[in-house]
Parts: C-alpha cells; structure tokens; sequence
C-alpha cells in the first residue's frame, strides 16, 4: 500500500479509543473470570497477571525498536493480527488453561501496538507534541470509562460476549492501522547521506539522564498506582466499606479525568507551561495523595486521596512520554516511547506483589509510607538532575 505523507491526528486517536476500549473490557474481568468461573486460586490469577505483566514489557521494547529500525506498518498490522487471532479463539476456548495463554498472547500483541501508537504520537505534524500526547491520553481514558461501564452488562448475557465484541473492536482498529498508519518518518528520506547523518545523531547524555530520572519516578508513581487496583480494595473492605463503593472511586476516576483534560489541554494551548515543572507539581500531588492513605479511615478520606491521585495522573501520564520525545533523538523516538510503557508495565507487574510482602510482613500503613517515600526520594533525585543539567531551560 502507498504510504501517506504525514499521519492525521484524528485517526490516531480513533486508534487509541478502540484499543483502549477493547482492552478495558479484558482486564477487569481476569481476576474475577478465573476464580469464580475457572476455580482457580487468586494466587494463580496474580502469577498468571504477573506473566502478562512480564509479556507486555518485552512486547513494549519490541514496540519501540521496531519503530526504530523496522517497517512499523507491517509489524503493527501483524502485533494486531495477533490479538485479533487470539480474542477469536478465545470466543470458543475459555477455559483453563486457554484462557491464560491466549491472554498473554493478546496481551503481547497489544504491548508491541500500543508503543507503536505511542511512536506514532511524534510523527504529528503541525500540532505541539504537549497536545498530541494530553489527547492520546484523553481518548485513552474514554476508552477505559467504555470498556469498564459495558463490560459489567454485556457479562450478564454471555460471557463469550465480551471477547466478541473485544474482537470487532481490534477488527476496526486494523482496519484504521491499515489505511491510515502507513505513513513516512522524518528519517525515510531519499538522500541517503542525510539520512545516515540523521540515524548516527544518538540521544545527548544529559537528556539520558534526565529521561532515565523522570522514568525512575513515574516508576514509583506506578507501584504506588498498582496497589489502588490491587491490594486498596482489600483494606477499605477491612474498614467496611463495601466494594461497590471501591468501584464508585474507579468512576469518580474516570469522571475526573474526562473533565479535566480538556481543561489542562486548554491551559497547555493557551499558556506557556514548562513541562518540566508541570511533571513536579504532579510528582507532589501523588506524594500527597499516598501520604493521605495513612490517615483514610473513612469513605470521605478515599475520595480525597483518589481525587489527588486523578489529578497527578492528568497532570503527569501525558507528561512523561511528551518529555520523553522532546529529550529523545529523531533516531531514538521509538526507543524512549518503549522505556515509557516499559516503566509502566514494570510498575504493574511488581507493585502488587512488593505491596503483599510488605502488607504480610508489617502493615497497609508501612506500605503507604513506603509509596510516598519513594515518589519523594525519586523526585529529588529527579530535580537534582534538572537544577544540573539543564538550569538555562
């Protein structure tokens, strides 16, 4: 197919609803769906969340260097086949152990995607990269209040249902990849001097080092992110608050951030922010918010805490991967975006587990200074490098 000569936003974030969605209505059903249909143990619903956890992280990496080096078009529409494939047979073979495998096989494809997607954020032309990123993230989320508030219907059908519909979603999503993601890099240029020129320009160290501390915050950010969706659910229903109204603050989420973003994308179009210090200021409103779960006891007190956290999220999520391509080499893009979704994935693959050690062995309010601790120490070790490195910006 001939190549287009720039990638349209719309379609992007077209893409990045239907994925979104379609994942949305998979991973709130795991843990539910394998111990209450499957009879399996929560043990082995966390270890086979863990393997997929594992899977996405080295299907993120895989994302970003194809992106890189390879023809990201055919990779893409072939990661996708995979999860189309896989949801299918899942219509038919969702038992045990099927149903885990082809899980991991979905969620393999869908990591190597969706860095590509994220890739794909910095070839926009005449939009600023802030903006592109803060609508990736918005549409993403709508995708996420879809697939979350449908889901619980259509279970009460049919379960086969929910892969169904999952399917013709990634359906739809090749589809828009295959006529309107086949587009040239800045890179895929006919002077073949210019173009070794631009690929033997390698990411400065500086901006390495600076990319490498923001990572190793939002890494933080993300255990701390992973116990609200694992392990907090288990102590509000310790304090006697139900877990419907646990699910309710998933709402308030969705609701927040969906009001938000158009506000702060307002504000970023409007105004000069440094996303420097918009990173930090979201890097304090996560502290904040951990710090408060010490003190929860009550509904009141998690809805506090969760409105902190929507608020650092918008603020910060967006954030993290505009910096990451703005630090990054021409060369280099699809690398760091695959380091941002790595960061991320490692976040959800370990937080849950360190927080079950650390709940086992001493208390939930150990776990909440733990949390907070390390958004704070990161942050610092993160504004040491920008005050150093990159005091004229």
């Amino acid at each position: 197919m001939r190549q287009q000569k720039q990638l349209k936003l719309n379609w992007l974030l077209l893409g990045s609803l239907l994925i979104s969605t379609g994942t949305s209505f998979i991973w709130p059903l795991t843990t539910v769906y394998m111990h209450d249909y499957l009879h399996q143990t929560l043990s082995l619903a966390g270890v086979v969340l863990l393997i997929e956890s594992v899977v996405m992280i080295v299907g993120s990496y895989f994302g970003g260097y194809i992106f890189d080096h390879l023809h990201f078009h055919f990779w893409l529409q072939a990661a996708l086949g995979l999860s189309i494939v896989s949801m299918f047979l899942l219509i038919f073979f969702n038992g045990w152990p099927a149903y885990p495998i082809l899980l991991v096989l979905n969620a393999f494809g869908g990591s190597i995607a969706n860095t590509i997607i994220n890739s794909l954020a910095t070839l926009v032309q005449g939009k600023d990269s802030r903006y592109v990123f803060n609508m990736l993230y918005f549409m993403a989320n709508i995708g996420v209040v879809l697939g979350t508030m449908l889901v619980g219907t259509v279970i009460k059908y049919d379960i086969r249902l929910v892969f169904v519909i999952t399917w013709i979603l990634f359906i739809i999503f090749w589809l828009v990849a295959q006529f309107h993601y086949n587009v040239k890099k800045p890179l895929d240029v006919k002077n073949s001097q210019s173009q070794l020129a631009i690929t033997k320009v390698k990411t400065a160290q500086r901006n390495i080092l600076m990319i490498g501390s923001l990572l190793l915050v939002y890494l933080s950010i993300e255990i701390g992110y992973s116990q609200w969706q694992s392990n907090l659910s288990i102590y509000m229903q310790g304090l006697a608050i139900s877990l419907q109204k646990y699910s309710y603050l998933w709402t308030i989420n969705g609701a927040l951030i969906v009001i938000l973003q158009p506000i702060l994308n307002y504000f970023e179009e409007h105004y000069h922010i440094n996303q420097f210090y918009k990173a930090f200021s979201g890097f304090i409103l996560f502290g904040i918010a951990f710090i408060s779960l010490i003190f929860a006891k009550d509904y009141l007190h998690f809805i506090i805490s969760m409105t902190l956290v929507t608020l650092g999220e918008v603020i910060v999520f967006p954030t993290i991967p505009a910096l990451a391509d703005r630090l990054s080499a021409p060369a280099e893009k699809g690398k760091y975006q695959s380091f941002v979704s790595v960061s991320g994935s490692l976040g959800h693959a370990i937080g849950p587990l360190l927080g079950g050690v650390i709940i086992d062995l001493l208390s939930y309010q150990f776990l909440f200074i733990v949390m907070t601790s390390l958004v704070i120490i990161t942050t610092l070790i993160c504004l040491a490098i920008k005050f150093m490195l990159f005091t004229e910006q």
